[in-house]
């Protein structure tokens, strides 16, 4: 079978074009900058784009199936923002299937998402839900899969959750109490490539988890167990996250938002799990401890959270010294150093989003007037944010000019 992978390049296509090749398929795996390194031998690359639809016929021409893998991270905040959502998960969608009925392709398979609505919470869940509709009522042979969250070497799960959070001591929203089902990169391929190659699986929506339920919390606490490090986990009040979140998302560069905030609110496991569908069962499916524990991500991928990177530390003590060394020295080089921090000062903490309003705030619920410890806490509490945003966006360039994601 001649099968075609939309995101061919990326976390879940590398290991799907893998074992579609173990099984006798023709391959061809289609990114915006497809990378054949990261590809198993015998997978041809094809350059295209789904927001583009003249990009896709050439693709398409002569395929069997195709397998929609596109997606963005629902984790973090997407450059172009939360729009982007719509453009990619619904309008490339969208453009796949009419290239999919142009070119007389038979199989569909649709990679989507637990808890998917078009009247759902975020951005996300609502765009995926409309992308299943567009699928459903096509003229294909389709298969939609829901899977929870997928971990596996190269993944997101692992290194969010490390982000979230620091070694011994944490904060989470709610405590942490949002439930996951994880499932593991290489069962998902295989049941993927399943509905590809079965036919019995047409016409069918199937929700896919691990074999275990963890928390947010559990999951920290996995981890860093792994690492040899306890955990102790403090609740965060949902409304405070909420602000957090909602005033972090304002800032140019910040990482997350408010959708991230809105899908801490709801669970992301099965109902019932189809993977029974395939022949499986809970008990055959890698648990996410098993994975740690057995040494791939957390020996190969040991990513500190971004509160503790030396980078972000190292940023945060130039912001703080460097507001104080005009005033100690008054030399031109003290100046010049100063001037970012002056910057940062001036379009962040005094900006109207900055925490300059939340200090004038608690000075006027305190009934205190004028606090200059306030003021300070405030002002580094700035300094240690933009130190947090510029580490994070020092390691997306590193990414973005390193092998590139389907």
């Amino acid at each position: 079978m001649r099968i075609l992978l939309l995101g061919g390049t990326g976390f879940v296509g590398r290991r799907l074009a893998a074992q579609l090749v173990d099984r006798g398929h023709d391959v061809t795996a289609l990114a915006r900058s497809p990378d054949a390194t990261a590809l198993t031998d015998g997978v041809r690359t094809v350059a295209g784009d789904v927001t583009d639809p003249d990009s896709l016929a050439p693709a398409f021409d002569g395929q069997d199936a195709v397998v929609n893998l596109v997606a963005l991270s629902p984790l973090f905040e997407p450059d172009g923002g939360s729009e982007m959502h719509e453009r990619v998960h619904l309008g490339g969608t969208e453009n796949a299937v009419a290239a999919a009925e142009c070119h007389g392709v038979d199989r569909f398979v649709q990679l989507s998402a637990l808890g998917t609505d078009p009247d759902g919470a975020t951005h996300y869940i609502r765009a995926k839900g409309n992308a299943e509709a567009v699928v459903r009522d096509s003229a294909l042979d389709w298969t939609i899969v829901r899977p929870s969250v997928v971990f596996g070497d190269g993944g997101e799960f692992v290194s969010f959750t490390r982000l979230l959070t620091t070694p011994y001591v944490t904060g989470l929203p709610g405590g942490g109490k949002t439930r996951f089902q994880p499932i593991w990169v290489e069962d998902l391929a295989g049941m993927l490539t399943d509905c590809v190659a079965d036919a019995s699986h047409v016409g069918e929506t199937y929700e896919l988890g691990g074999p275990e339920v963890l928390t947010l919390a559990d999951v920290a606490r996995t981890i860093y167990r792994a690492d040899g490090k306890p955990l102790r986990v403090l609740p965060v009040p949902m409304t405070l996250a909420k602000i957090g979140l909602t005033v972090g998302g304002s800032v140019p560069g910040f990482p997350m938002g408010p959708d991230q905030y809105r899908s801490l609110k709801f669970d992301n496991t099965v109902t019932a799990n189809d993977v029974t569908a395939f022949g499986r069962t809970e008990a055959d499916l890698r648990s996410f401890e098993e994975y740690l524990d057995e040494g791939s991500e957390h020996h190969s991928d040991r990513r500190r959270s971004l509160l503790t990177r030396p980078a972000t530390l190292a940023l945060f003590a130039y912001f703080a010294l460097s507001a104080s060394l005009p005033s100690l020295t008054g030399s031109p080089l003290a100046i010049a150093l100063y001037v970012p921090t002056y910057l940062l000062t001036m379009f962040v903490y005094d900006a109207p989003w900055g925490l300059e309003n939340v200090v004038y705030g608690a000075e006027s619920l305190l009934g205190i007037g004028h606090s200059s410890a306030l003021y300070y806490v405030g002002l580094l509490m700035t300094y240690f944010a933009c130190a947090v945003v510029l580490t994070w966006l020092g390691r997306s360039v590193r990414s973005a000019v390193g092998p590139r994601r389907g």
